[in-house]
Protein backbone atom coordinates (compact mmCIF):
# COMPACT_ATOMS: atom_id res chain seq x y z
CA UNK A 1 0.00 0.00 0.00
CA UNK A 2 1.19 3.49 -0.85
CA UNK A 3 -0.13 5.12 2.32
CA UNK A 4 0.34 8.83 3.04
CA UNK A 5 -2.46 9.40 5.56
CA UNK A 6 -3.78 7.43 8.55
CA UNK A 7 -7.18 8.26 9.99
CA UNK A 8 -8.27 7.09 13.43
CA UNK A 9 -11.50 6.73 15.31
CA UNK A 10 -11.18 7.45 19.06
CA UNK A 11 -13.45 5.06 20.96
CA UNK A 12 -12.33 1.44 20.76
CA UNK A 13 -9.23 2.41 18.77
CA UNK A 14 -7.30 4.97 20.81
CA UNK A 15 -9.32 4.97 24.02
CA UNK A 16 -12.02 3.28 26.03
CA UNK A 17 -14.48 4.64 28.62
CA UNK A 18 -13.05 4.39 32.13
CA UNK A 19 -16.24 2.83 33.49
CA UNK A 20 -16.59 0.42 30.57
CA UNK A 21 -19.72 2.28 29.41
CA UNK A 22 -19.63 5.55 27.49
CA UNK A 23 -22.60 7.03 29.38
CA UNK A 24 -21.96 5.69 32.86
CA UNK A 25 -19.45 8.32 33.88
CA UNK A 26 -16.40 7.65 36.11
CA UNK A 27 -18.17 9.03 39.19
CA UNK A 28 -21.68 7.96 38.22
CA UNK A 29 -22.12 5.70 41.24
CA UNK A 30 -20.66 8.32 43.55
CA UNK A 31 -23.45 10.64 42.45
CA UNK A 32 -26.33 8.18 42.51
CA UNK A 33 -26.85 5.22 44.82
CA UNK A 34 -26.49 1.93 42.99
CA UNK A 35 -28.68 0.30 45.66
CA UNK A 36 -31.61 2.48 44.62
CA UNK A 37 -31.67 1.50 40.95
CA UNK A 38 -32.38 -1.49 38.77
CA UNK A 39 -29.26 -1.76 36.61
CA UNK A 40 -31.11 -3.48 33.77
CA UNK A 41 -33.66 -0.66 33.68
CA UNK A 42 -30.83 1.87 33.80
CA UNK A 43 -29.05 0.32 30.82
CA UNK A 44 -32.29 0.13 28.85
CA UNK A 45 -33.05 3.76 29.59
CA UNK A 46 -29.53 4.89 28.65
CA UNK A 47 -30.04 3.21 25.28
CA UNK A 48 -33.58 4.49 24.81
CA UNK A 49 -32.61 8.12 25.34
CA UNK A 50 -29.26 7.81 23.61
CA UNK A 51 -28.19 11.16 22.22
CA UNK A 52 -25.63 9.86 19.76
CA UNK A 53 -27.62 11.30 16.88
CA UNK A 54 -27.97 14.70 18.54
CA UNK A 55 -25.15 16.34 16.67
CA UNK A 56 -25.70 19.95 17.70
CA UNK A 57 -23.30 20.98 20.50
CA UNK A 58 -20.51 23.27 19.32
CA UNK A 59 -19.23 24.21 22.78
CA UNK A 60 -18.69 22.34 26.03
CA UNK A 61 -21.50 24.39 27.59
CA UNK A 62 -23.93 23.20 24.91
CA UNK A 63 -22.63 19.67 25.39
CA UNK A 64 -23.28 19.95 29.13
CA UNK A 65 -26.82 21.21 28.54
CA UNK A 66 -27.49 18.27 26.23
CA UNK A 67 -26.24 15.69 28.70
CA UNK A 68 -28.03 17.30 31.63
CA UNK A 69 -31.31 16.85 29.75
CA UNK A 70 -30.29 13.32 28.81
CA UNK A 71 -29.60 12.22 32.37
CA UNK A 72 -32.76 13.97 33.59
CA UNK A 73 -34.82 11.83 31.21
CA UNK A 74 -32.97 8.67 32.26
CA UNK A 75 -33.35 9.26 36.01
CA UNK A 76 -37.00 10.14 35.64
CA UNK A 77 -37.76 7.01 33.61
CA UNK A 78 -36.09 4.65 36.10
CA UNK A 79 -37.92 6.40 38.96
CA UNK A 80 -34.74 7.30 40.79
CA UNK A 81 -35.75 8.64 44.24
CA UNK A 82 -35.54 12.42 44.57
CA UNK A 83 -34.24 12.77 41.02
CA UNK A 84 -33.70 16.44 40.30
CA UNK A 85 -31.85 18.81 37.98
CA UNK A 86 -28.96 19.11 40.41
CA UNK A 87 -28.22 15.38 40.24
CA UNK A 88 -28.48 15.38 36.45
CA UNK A 89 -26.13 18.38 36.29
CA UNK A 90 -23.57 16.61 38.47
CA UNK A 91 -23.56 13.58 36.17
CA UNK A 92 -23.31 15.90 33.14
CA UNK A 93 -20.36 17.65 34.83
CA UNK A 94 -18.62 14.29 35.13
CA UNK A 95 -19.49 13.35 31.57
CA UNK A 96 -18.25 16.57 29.98
CA UNK A 97 -15.54 17.99 32.22
CA UNK A 98 -13.80 14.91 33.61
CA UNK A 99 -10.74 14.16 31.45
CA UNK A 100 -10.53 10.72 33.06
CA UNK A 101 -13.67 9.60 31.25
CA UNK A 102 -11.31 8.32 28.53
CA UNK A 103 -8.63 5.75 29.27
CA UNK A 104 -6.16 5.84 26.40
CA UNK A 105 -4.62 2.50 25.57
CA UNK A 106 -0.99 2.08 26.61
CA UNK A 107 0.16 1.75 23.00
CA UNK A 108 -1.65 4.84 21.69
CA UNK A 109 0.78 7.68 22.38
CA UNK A 110 4.02 5.90 21.49
CA UNK A 111 2.72 4.54 18.20
CA UNK A 112 1.07 7.83 17.21
CA UNK A 113 4.38 9.56 17.82
CA UNK A 114 6.18 7.10 15.53
CA UNK A 115 3.53 7.22 12.81
CA UNK A 116 3.34 11.02 12.82
CA UNK A 117 6.97 11.21 11.68
CA UNK A 118 6.15 9.48 8.40
CA UNK A 119 2.42 9.95 7.80
CA UNK A 120 -0.20 12.68 8.13
CA UNK A 121 -2.53 11.60 10.94
CA UNK A 122 -6.18 12.56 11.34
CA UNK A 123 -9.13 11.75 13.59
CA UNK A 124 -12.69 11.23 12.39
CA UNK A 125 -14.89 10.42 15.37
CA UNK A 126 -18.48 10.62 16.53
CA UNK A 127 -18.39 12.78 19.62
CA UNK A 128 -18.68 16.19 21.20
CA UNK A 129 -16.51 19.27 21.87
CA UNK A 130 -14.97 17.96 25.11
CA UNK A 131 -13.04 15.42 23.03
CA UNK A 132 -10.73 18.21 21.87
CA UNK A 133 -9.88 19.17 25.44
CA UNK A 134 -9.22 15.59 26.52
CA UNK A 135 -6.92 14.96 23.54
CA UNK A 136 -5.02 18.19 24.26
CA UNK A 137 -4.70 17.53 27.99
CA UNK A 138 -3.39 14.04 27.27
CA UNK A 139 -0.79 15.45 24.88
CA UNK A 140 -2.16 13.58 21.87
CA UNK A 141 -3.57 16.39 19.74
CA UNK A 142 -0.06 17.40 18.59
CA UNK A 143 0.25 14.24 16.49
CA UNK A 144 -2.75 15.01 14.28
CA UNK A 145 -2.87 17.28 11.27
CA UNK A 146 -6.60 17.76 11.84
CA UNK A 147 -9.35 16.40 14.08
CA UNK A 148 -12.96 15.99 12.98
CA UNK A 149 -15.49 15.55 15.79
CA UNK A 150 -18.99 14.93 14.49
CA UNK A 151 -21.10 17.40 16.46
CA UNK A 152 -18.95 20.30 15.24
CA UNK A 153 -20.34 19.61 11.77
CA UNK A 154 -23.90 18.62 12.81
CA UNK A 155 -23.50 15.16 11.33
CA UNK A 156 -21.92 11.76 12.05
CA UNK A 157 -19.80 9.12 10.36
CA UNK A 158 -22.98 7.23 9.54
CA UNK A 159 -24.22 10.34 7.73
CA UNK A 160 -21.91 12.89 6.04
CA UNK A 161 -18.78 13.29 8.18
CA UNK A 162 -16.57 11.61 5.57
CA UNK A 163 -17.81 14.11 2.98
CA UNK A 164 -16.95 16.96 5.35
CA UNK A 165 -13.49 15.52 5.89
CA UNK A 166 -12.71 15.11 2.20
CA UNK A 167 -14.12 18.53 1.31
CA UNK A 168 -11.88 20.20 3.89
CA UNK A 169 -8.80 18.04 3.34
CA UNK A 170 -8.61 18.17 -0.43
CA UNK A 171 -5.03 16.90 -0.40
CA UNK A 172 -6.21 13.58 1.07
CA UNK A 173 -6.72 10.84 -1.49
CA UNK A 174 -8.72 7.93 0.03
CA UNK A 175 -6.68 5.45 -2.02
CA UNK A 176 -3.56 6.72 -0.24
CA UNK A 177 -5.25 6.72 3.17
CA UNK A 178 -5.74 4.11 5.86
CA UNK A 179 -8.88 4.40 7.99
CA UNK A 180 -9.10 2.51 11.29
CA UNK A 181 -12.33 1.95 13.22
CA UNK A 182 -13.71 -0.64 15.62
CA UNK A 183 -17.16 -0.89 14.05
CA UNK A 184 -17.82 -2.76 10.85
CA UNK A 185 -20.78 -0.66 9.71
CA UNK A 186 -18.56 2.42 9.82
CA UNK A 187 -15.94 0.63 7.73
CA UNK A 188 -18.70 -0.28 5.27
CA UNK A 189 -19.44 3.44 4.97
CA UNK A 190 -15.76 4.37 4.56
CA UNK A 191 -15.32 1.66 1.92
CA UNK A 192 -17.66 3.56 -0.41
CA UNK A 193 -15.15 6.42 -0.47
CA UNK A 194 -12.26 4.17 -1.42
CA UNK A 195 -10.28 4.18 1.83
CA UNK A 196 -7.94 1.36 2.78
CA UNK A 197 -9.46 -0.15 5.91
CA UNK A 198 -8.50 -1.86 9.17
CA UNK A 199 -10.87 -3.20 11.80
CA UNK A 200 -9.53 -2.61 15.30
CA UNK A 201 -10.61 -5.48 17.54
CA UNK A 202 -8.87 -4.96 20.87
CA UNK A 203 -11.20 -7.35 22.71
CA UNK A 204 -10.76 -10.04 20.04
CA UNK A 205 -14.48 -10.20 19.40
CA UNK A 206 -14.37 -11.17 15.73
CA UNK A 207 -13.28 -14.52 14.38
CA UNK A 208 -13.65 -13.38 10.78
CA UNK A 209 -14.39 -10.23 8.84
CA UNK A 210 -14.29 -8.88 5.30
CA UNK A 211 -11.87 -6.28 6.69
CA UNK A 212 -8.34 -7.00 7.88
CA UNK A 213 -8.42 -7.31 11.67
CA UNK A 214 -5.83 -5.78 13.99
CA UNK A 215 -5.76 -6.07 17.79
CA UNK A 216 -3.50 -3.18 18.81
CA UNK A 217 -1.55 -0.19 17.52
CA UNK A 218 1.61 -2.22 16.94
CA UNK A 219 -0.29 -4.24 14.34
CA UNK A 220 -0.57 -1.05 12.26
CA UNK A 221 3.21 -0.94 11.99
CA UNK A 222 3.22 -4.51 10.73
CA UNK A 223 0.56 -3.78 8.12
CA UNK A 224 2.53 -0.79 6.84
CA UNK A 225 5.82 -2.69 6.41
Amino acid sequence: MNIKNIIFDIGGVLANPKSGHWFITPNFYNIIDINLIDEEKLNNSLKKHLYLQTQKPKTELEEHEMFSKYYSHVLKEINYPNANKDIANKIADDCVYNDDKFIFYDDAKSILKRLSKKYDLYIISNGWPSSFRVLKNRGLDIYFKDIFISSMYTTSKEENLFDVFLNQCKNVNPKESLFIDDRRHILDKAKKYGFNLLLMDRKKTYTESQFKIINNMNDILEVLK
